[in-house]
């Protein structure tokens, strides 16, 4: 035992000891700070994922969801939103463009945020709100197609809503060719005045769930097998092409 202390000693005075211990430290350094950095990339991929998405879990229909499914998200303590999508002709006056409407209800987005300005062209900022009862936000081709600002208004069927604000940004906004018409954002409470939700009429309905990771995982394995026609899931693991490819990069990152 001695001669194996002494022998020890030796090695560390004369330096070789000490280089094999920094070259330890460093060697558990490095692996610590990759995996940190992998975790965390991992982190920003999902959670830009479920912004794309606007929940954890989004079901979508072409005709308006059973009342069983809402309570059975809220059965599970989810969050719950709604909305309702689809094209109509707003118009001002003499002048009528084709737009994108949605139309949603409070808690919206459940993941993300909305982001809004107080004019076409100026910085714009994250929001916790919707627009009030009987108003309107609006996206700058928008507006600019009408020519119109806040407190303004627009008519969309029967009713005439006033513009309250510039829509910059829907963190669930897709790329299907429906999306690349002017958008224009309202309550889901405001939509019956329009009269525009009628029999035959083409609108992608969806709801939106989000909570604890084993809360949705649960949700999603339930709910799955009782979609019916015209019905469909979204998910990380069910998604648009954009979020696949988001999810992809994350798998990647998992594998350096």
């Amino acid at each position: 035992m001695r001669l194996s202390l002494m022998l020890l000693w030796r090695d560390w005075r004369a330096g070789e000891l000490r280089v094999l211990a920094i070259a330890l430290v460093l060697a558990v350094a490095c692996v610590t700070s990759v995996g940190f950095f992998a975790d965390r990339l991992q982190q920003a991929l999902t959670s830009e994922a479920r912004q794309l998405l606007g929940g954890d879990v989004v079901l979508v229909a072409d005709h308006p969801f059973a009342l069983a499914i809402r309570e059975e998200i809220v059965a599970r303590r989810l969050q719950l939103a709604e909305s309702l999508s689809f094209t109509s002709m707003a118009r001002t006056g003499s002048e009528a463009q084709l737009a994108a409407v949605k139309a949603v209800s409070d808690g919206y987005p459940l993941r993300g945020k909305l982001r809004i300005a107080p004019a076409a062209g100026v910085a714009d900022a994250e929001t916790s709100t919707l627009p009030a009862a009987g108003e309107v936000w609006v996206d700058e081709r928008l507006a600019g197609v009408f020519a119109v600002g806040v407190g303004d208004q627009i008519e969309l069927g029967n009713s005439r809503l006033k513009v309250s604000a510039i829509l910059t940004l829907e963190p669930d906004r897709g790329t299907s060719f429906f999306n690349f018409a002017p958008r224009l954002l309202m309550r889901l409470d405001d939509v019956a005045a329009t009269g525009l939700v009628q029999n035959g009429s083409r609108i992608s309905y969806a709801l939106l769930a989000a909570g604890e990771r084993e809360a949705v995982a649960a949700f999603e394995q339930s709910i799955a097998p009782k979609l019916g026609r015209g019905e469909s899931m979204q998910s990380l693991m069910h998604a648009r092409p954009e979020i696949r490819s988001t999810r992809s990069e994350e798998h990647t990152s998992e594998l350096q």
